[in-house]
């Protein structure tokens, strides 16, 4: 930084003006005149709508379109209940969707209030139109030739036996069966729709077979201190093409006049589908074509909030997201008489690789691992390894981690080698930083000097090793955090569940204790104020991290800091044995007055580790 020269040298220089000028007053009066005209622009940029009139709210363009329609005299609700591997299923007359998923192991049950389990429901819906596995067959509004009049449908039900539902709809114009069973399988139904045509004309339908879920903003938003939640949500959308993922910030007003959206206001990805799924960190429903007419995958998030009530949106608590995932088939028309079948699988349960990698058509790409997902894949598929040999997700975790430091050691290693040569350095390094406080140019300059002349890498150098290993443990912290086989999942005797926070804090105390260790392992870099705020300052930060990120990750990051200070400990040790546990400072030239002069103080000297 250029900072003005003290007032005697100005005094001293003729050519320079007083610091009473009139001139130079001037010139740093219009200065502060700007900057106050700038920051005036910026205050009422931000706050002046709020002061001097309503603030607009933009609003989704969705109120104009109906897709709820329904008969004005409903027929009384049946309700038919399907017990499967993993999941018991409630489903509705009104629309033949579903109005309950529990899913029915123990891991998977969640505390109420006064410690009452419950097993947990993936539906988060409650209006008819926004169920899942709503099956709706309208066109378009001002389409001719309906084959059905309303989008929700009051359905008879016709069977049921504990393994499958059989709801019927029957007008002048249609005769449909929806059969919705189990399919053996975990957390599978197979939903099987006939349309037959009674009409003496020609008739069309367009279905439309959605997964949805809803979620408050403060559900599925992190903040400073939860980064993570179980509840953050995103639509996916996967065809032959590409898989897209959205958030609600992809449904901004604005976003509804880009071109991959429908008529209807629903986003398309090019190509057929292979699947739709609204997926939160650890549960996904998916709805898969199986038989008919290849759809297309289309998805939507659609904002809820109270604005009669509300001014603003972010004034509701209850503001949140309706997220929804659909496959939408062609138009058909059907001949008098003639009949239209479709069979489809939705799944809705947890994101376990195996139950997706054998549920087919590329659903694994459910579980979002991020830029690095390639080694992730790697990673995770070692990880289920190491769990089978050994019974236990917390030690193949720790194993995993002991595996890849082992493959990455050697860019490990001259990183060590260069921050137990700095140790020795030390007192030096000491020496001129005092020397040179006030002048960092000159600091830098000697301090090359010395790593030189003993042929130390540059701290800088050092790091590169580890900036090569920072993909790996990218991947492998996304893996961690995604993975739903540590939910509900105790460790030892102080973690409860690897998929969420440690309640006694073992591991954050251990772990910003063990980071205070590697820390005065790691060789001095900057100025000792600089030094002794990386002391404690890193160890603060990962222990702060860890007071509300998932345990799992914490015995990962402990495992990590262990290895890490093994590796330091017994390279350093290695090498203080092969070298005598010292390094030679040598003298060097003064250069200008053709006298010696110590390099560092004193001669040769040695210094020990």
């Amino acid at each position: 930084m250029c900072l003005p020269p003290p007032v005697e040298d100005r005094r001293n220089r003729s050519d320079s003006l007083e610091w009473n000028d009139p001139k130079d007053l001037m010139e740093r009066s219009n200065l502060l005149k700007w900057l106050f005209i700038g920051l005036a622009v910026l205050l009422f940029i931000q706050f002046g709508p709020k002061l001097f009139g309503e603030e607009q709210v933009e609003r989704q363009p969705l109120g104009s379109l109906r897709d709820d329609t329904q008969a004005p005299e409903r027929a009384a609700e049946e309700m038919c209940v399907i017990e499967g591997e993993g999941f018991k299923a409630e489903l509705s007359s009104r629309g033949g969707s579903l109005r309950h998923f529990w899913l029915t192991l123990p891991k998977y049950q969640i505390v109420k209030e006064q410690d009452q389990k419950l097993p947990l429901d993936l539906v988060s819906t409650t209006l008819e139109s926004r169920s899942p596995l709503r099956t709706d067959l309208r066109l378009l509004a001002d389409a001719p030739q309906q084959q059905v009049e309303f989008h929700d449908l009051d359905w008879k039900l016709a069977a049921q036996d504990g393994k499958s539902c059989t709801f019927t709809h029957a007008d002048a114009n249609s005769d449909l069966t929806k059969v919705v069973a189990a399919t053996g399988k975990s957390y599978e139904l197979e939903v099987t729709l006939s349309v037959k045509n009674l009409s003496a004309e020609k008739r069309k339908h367009r279905l439309t077979v959605e997964q949805t879920a809803y979620h408050t903003q403060s559900e599925t938003t992190g903040s400073f201190l939860q980064p993570t939640t179980e509840w953050a949500t995103e639509t996916i959308a996967s065809t032959n093409e590409r898989t897209d993922r959205q958030l609600p910030t992809d449904f901004e007003p604005k976003d509804f006049e880009d071109k991959e959206f429908t008529s209807e206001k629903w986003r398309r990805t090019p190509g057929d589908a292979q699947f739709a799924a609204v997926s939160s960190s650890y549960f996904s429903k998916i709805v898969i074509p199986i038989e008919g007419p290849r759809p297309a995958a289309e998805t939507q998030i659609e904002e809820i909030w109270d604005s009669r009530k509300y001014r603003k949106q972010a004034s509701d608590p209850n503001h949140g997201y309706v997220y929804r995932a659909r496959l939408a088939y062609p138009e058909t028309e059907i001949e008098p008489q003639g009949t239209t079948t479709y069979k489809l699988v939705a799944y809705a349960g947890p994101k376990e690789r195996e139950l997706l990698g054998t549920l087919g058509h590329n659903t694994t790409e459910v579980i979002n691992l991020g830029w690095f997902s390639p080694i992730a894949k790697v990673l995770v598929s070692y990880l289920y390894v190491l769990h089978r040999a050994v019974g236990s997700w917390g030690w193949a975790i720790v194993l995993l981690t002991m595996t890849v430091r082992m493959l990455l050691f050697p860019l490990s290693l001259q990183q060590i080698k260069s921050a137990a040569a700095m140790r020795k350095l030390k007192p030096e390094m000491d020496s001129l930083n005092e020397k040179y406080k006030d002048d960092a140019a000159q600091r830098a300059v000697a301090l090359q000097e010395l790593w030189r002349k003993n042929k130390v890498a540059n701290p800088l150098v050092g790091c590169f090793p580890l900036l090569l290993q920072m993909p790996v443990w990218f991947a492998l912290y996304t893996a961690l955090q995604t993975a739903v086989e540590l939910y509900h999942t105790p460790f030892g005797p102080f973690i409860r569940d690897l998929a969420s926070r440690d309640p006694y804090f073992v591991i954050p105390v251990v772990l910003g204790a063990s980071s205070f260790i590697q820390q005065k392992l790691m060789p001095p870099q900057g100025d000792p104020a600089q030094q002794k705020m990386m002391l404690y300052m890193m160890p603060a930060v990962f222990t702060a991290m860890m007071l509300f990120l998932p345990a799992g990750l914490g015995v990962y990051m402990l495992t990590n800091t262990w290895l890490g200070i093994g590796q330091q400990v017994l390279v350093e040790r290695y090498l203080k044995g092969r070298d005598g546990g010292g390094i030679e400072v040598r003298e060097k030239s003064s250069g200008d007055d053709g006298k010696s002069a110590p390099a560092l103080g004193k001669g040769k000297a040695r210094v020990r580790g």
